[in-house]
């Protein structure tokens, strides 16, 4: 993880990746030094996250994470539409996700596209650009 996290952020992470997706920590981590972060503060407490970066000249959005105790009320939705509004405004014209499902429905949203076959990650991911 960037060493500028603060710890709120990294245990939000680990808690929706590692301990509820199975996902492991090893695989959390994003191998690209052109990458960028939002995130939902609460009382000092990072309860939203979402990150953009680059790889090969093509960027892409993941690290949705939210608060258990605050889904379903719009936060992802609105993180991932922040994201996305900055991305563009700085010029990148297409962003790729694997998204699962709760994510395909955000991204669907924000006008994004399906562009393969679901494919199991440590359960279904969907290709989608936007």
């Amino acid at each position: 993880m960037n060493n500028n996290f603060d710890n709120s952020s990294i245990l939000l992470l680990e808690d929706v990746f590692n301990k509820e997706q199975n996902i492991p920590k090893e695989l959390m981590q994003i191998k690209s030094e052109n990458q960028k972060w939002w995130c939902i503060k609460s009382n000092d407490e990072v309860v939203g996250i979402v990150a953009a970066w680059e790889i090969n000249s093509e960027w892409h959005l993941g690290r949705l994470a939210i608060h258990k105790k605050l889904r379903g009320f719009g936060f992802g939705n609105e993180l991932t539409k922040k994201a996305l509004e900055e991305l563009f405004r700085i010029g990148i014209e297409k962003v790729r996700i694997d998204a699962r499902d709760i994510a395909v429905k955000i991204v669907l949203k924000q006008g994004g596209i399906k562009i393969g076959r679901r494919v199991n990650f440590y359960g279904p991911i969907t290709p989608m650009e936007i």
